[in-house]
């Protein structure tokens, strides 16, 4: 018995055999019981695409965590864009607008060029985000952890080294509350985005248009969207000489007041309505006291009420709880009035006289 060997592009394999194989010009079937042959397996790597090429070629040695610029001294320019599509909600008690967005952001990278007749006239690429050098853009007001949210999209790559790098987020923001003119109130929140490490002169930010696309917002049923504008400032902080550029988007929201209308001004209204009728029942009705404290009760609820909707500050203070305060203060006042008169009314003549701080401030 001899073992034969089969070289297969440089591996070798030996076999077991009890009879001699031979070497045949024809090629025999492999599943043959009677015939013994030595198989030329032929072994061929899979082309790669060009799209395969390129992105080799591009990331071949490319270095992530380093400025896209051949000249050190030179800025990377990132112009950042803002697609607003819909507001989630205004939590205002934490002073908090949640709202979704798609943060645009497009820079020159110097070591993604290429030629595009070397690789069949591909002009562009789409490269995982996790493989470029990308801007460490924050906001700065976020109300969250700053990786909540964020999609690893694909980072869209032009032959001339332009990025573009959309993000489909959701962002919570901090936004002051002014709650005074409450349910007729008006907001203005800020959503400011700036480089978290990098100063002005190696990442200099600026907006990318001078307006935000609205064309996919969807309408919010508490908050009427009013405008959006776009400001860039220039901070230099004392400790540092360097600029930090950054790019702040002014949100301006109105409260829709249909609902509150219908379920807190205008209950209102009628109570404070009742509240005189108190005074024109007869006094030997006997419901006079009975509708004063029911007035009364139903203004301490509608108090609870609006206060569930205001934020926990004492800096500002909505005119509606005044005006309720007022109007329930003035309540208690009628309650305490209408005791008086039935005091009065009940004593009758036989009985004790009226008082004479009664007799001057009434009848003389």
């Amino acid at each position: 018995m001899t073992i034969p060997t089969v070289v297969c592009d440089g591996l070798s394999v030996k076999y077991h055999s009890d009879e001699q194989p031979q070497r045949s010009n024809s090629q025999t079937h492999p599943n043959s019981p009677h015939d013994n042959y030595y198989a030329d397996i032929p072994f061929k790597a899979p082309e790669m695409t060009e799209e395969q090429r390129l992105m080799t070629y591009l990331l071949k040695g490319y270095e992530r965590s380093v400025r896209p610029v051949k000249n050190a001294s030179k800025a990377v320019v990132v112009k950042m864009g803002l697609t607003f599509t819909q507001i989630f909600d205004m939590d205002e008690k934490n002073q908090v607008l949640v709202t979704n967005v798609w943060l645009d952001q497009a820079w020159e990278d110097d070591f993604l060029m290429w030629d595009p007749i070397d690789f069949h006239n591909i002009t562009a690429l789409r490269i995982p985000c996790y493989k470029l050098w990308l801007p460490d853009m924050v906001l700065y007001n976020n109300a969250a952890e700053y990786t909540e949210g964020l999609m690893p999209a694909n980072a869209m790559v032009k032959h001339t080294g332009e990025v573009f790098w959309p993000i489909p987020t959701k962002l919570q923001s901090s936004c002051k509350v002014d709650v005074t003119y409450f349910p007729f109130d008006e907001q203005m929140c800020k959503l400011k985005f700036g480089s978290w490490t990098y100063d002005g002169f190696q990442v200099d930010v600026t907006n990318q248009t001078s307006e935000v696309d609205l064309s996919n917002y969807v309408v919010n049923g508490e908050w009427e969207l009013l405008s959006i504008k776009i400001v860039r400032n220039v901070v230099t902080y004392s400790c540092c000489p360097e600029p930090f550029p950054d790019v702040t988007f002014f949100v301006h929201i109105r409260r829709r007041i249909l609902y509150y209308m219908y379920n807190v001004v205008f209950p209102c209204i009628m109570m404070s309505a009742l509240t005189l009728l108190v005074f024109c029942l007869p006094p030997d009705s006997g419901e006079k006291i009975a509708l004063g404290i029911t007035v009364l009760l139903a203004f301490s609820v509608f108090m609870l009420a609006v206060a569930e909707n205001l934020p926990e500050t004492s800096e500002f203070v909505p005119l509606i709880s005044i005006y309720l305060t007022i109007v329930m203060s003035l309540t208690s006042v009628s309650v305490i009035m209408t005791v008086l008169v039935l005091n009065l009314h009940h004593r009758g003549p036989s009985k004790h006289g009226v008082p004479i701080w009664i007799r001057k401030n009434t009848v003389d």
